[in-house]
């Protein structure tokens, strides 16, 4: 993950030829969407942030987390956006003491996979039974719908996201708006559209040949060989993404293709490593199966998202090379619930049956073999308001609640490529939050709202974000 630099104007310098893109800058930027916006519940930022630039706050709770280790008491002391220290004698005279009871206080929780931005798709007649509010037939529309998703996240005490792949430019404009504080949201890092091959995971492979889709529409940006890949790098750059998703393999959740079997080449993957490591990027591969798993941490990703299946022999090779993994446990489960209320397809459900227990047995492999694990959940498969379920989950399979605690936090601000964040220190930007009692000895109270969230040195009003 490339640290952004303050003099890196995020503006295009050149006309814009994707005109999707556009629209769904428009959208955020326009007095319009912004009066809606805010008959919708959502806040403007302008003033808080100004509020904010050097007051000072002191945090006070029966206990800290600082992202590596428990204390007690809790005490920080916050000055403007950033941390000043765990002591109340660094707060001077003036400052506000909150005193939050028994809570722990925390990093801002990090999710490192999610797809924030709502779908765009020809028609709603196609989605007729999806939830409500989740799909649209236009740019504009679905936008809005992404806040909402953005800010249900926060309330669940996640103020960074890591976007995996969305289509439209909802992504990256919805970041932007969060950056320039027109809407309150989380932080989000955001890759635009999943490199894929073609008839791959990306691709849309459930239409007939005489229909024709947007390709800036699409989940995927889809091309073939080292080459053709480095050009689809070289224009997600040219657009600001924050870091590069690839396709290692198939997926649940794609029509036509097998789950476990490789997509890209060995030199493709070692090609978009390349370009991305060129610019500044890391690169996380989706991958399931342990062939294309195999493939993808031998073609230097930084990261593989679900990693179902590992072995320990590859397990060995990431270990060695310091890869990441993004476990991504009730995206699957999620599938399989009695009554199917997410109204999947046949063909993903049978695929979901014959992995559970592949997941399970190589979750094993990987909690004994020590990876280096990240909090991910692909909130987006299942309903955004569940992205805490993982904590339980990863528990249940022998994951420790203090192990689970670091990956939410340092562990996956490392993932992304921040060091800004993910800690309680001096000089860290004061994203921080508050749940009640003790997640150290009971992980599943992180799956409970938070009492208090603080993000960039100010309290947000949880109950004026979307719900």
């Amino acid at each position: 993950m490339h640290q952004h630099d303050p003099f890196d104007c995020r503006c295009p310098h050149a006309a814009f030829s994707d005109r999707i893109f556009a629209e769904a800058q428009s959208a955020f930027s326009r007095r319009a969407f912004l009066t809606s916006a805010a008959a919708a519940g959502v806040a403007l930022l302008l003033p808080w942030r100004a509020r904010a630039a050097q007051r000072v706050t002191v945090l006070k709770a029966a206990r800290l987390f600082d992202g590596t280790n428990m204390h007690a008491p809790g005490v920080l002391v916050v000055r403007g956006e950033r941390i000043v220290s765990m002591n109340a004698g660094d707060a001077g005279s003036d400052a506000a003491v909150i005193d939050l009871g028994d809570v722990t206080l925390m990093p801002g929780l990090i999710d490192c996979h999610t797809h924030v931005a709502a779908r765009v798709v020809p028609s709603l007649y196609f989605e007729a039974m999806a939830p409500k509010n989740t799909v649209a037939d236009n740019v504009p529309e679905a936008a809005l719908y992404s806040i909402r998703n953005a800010q249900t996240m926060l309330r669940n005490g996640f103020t960074t996201l890591r976007d995996v792949g969305g289509g439209a430019g909802i992504d990256l404009a919805l970041r932007n708006a969060i950056n320039n504080g027109a809407v309150v949201g989380p932080h989000i890092f955001a890759a635009g559209p999943a490199l894929s091959i073609t008839g791959g995971h990306g691709d849309t492979n459930d239409i007939p040949d005489w229909v024709h889709e947007d390709p800036s529409v699409g989940f995927g940006a889809v091309s073939y060989g080292p080459y053709g890949f480095r050009e689809i790098v070289r224009e997600h750059v040219k657009r600001h993404v924050d870091h590069i998703k690839i396709l290692a393999t198939g997926g649940v959740l794609s029509y036509g293709d097998v789950w476990n079997v490789p997509q890209m080449n060995e030199d493709e993957i070692t090609a978009v490593v390349d370009e991305s490591t060129k610019f500044g990027r890391k690169v996380c591969a989706h991958a399931h199966g342990d062939p294309g798993i195999a493939m993808a941490v031998k073609g230097g990703v930084h990261c593989v998202e679900h990693c179902t299946g590992v072995s320990d022999r590859t397990l060995a090779e990431m270990k060695q090379r310091g890869t990441f993994m993004t476990p991504t446990i009730w995206a699957l489960d999620s599938i399989l619930q009695p009554g199917n209320p997410n109204h999947i397809a046949q063909n993903s459900l049978e695929k979901a049956e014959k992995m559970r227990k592949i997941r399970n047995d190589g979750m094993q492999r990987t909690l004994a073999a020590g990876a280096k694990i990240a909090y991910g959940t692909d909130a987006g498969v299942f309903p955004h308001h569940e992205n805490a379920k993982d904590f339980g989950l990863l528990a249940s399979m022998g994951m420790h609640p203090l192990d689970l605690m670091r990956a939410a936090t340092t562990v996956a601000a490392e993932n992304i490529g921040v060091s800004d964040r993910g800690a309680l220190a001096p000089g860290k930007l004061a994203d921080v939050v508050a749940f009640a009692g003790d997640p150290s000895r009971s992980i599943t109270l992180l799956e409970r709202k938070p009492s208090f969230v603080m993000l960039g040195g100010s309290k947000i009003a949880l109950d004026e974000l979307a719900v």
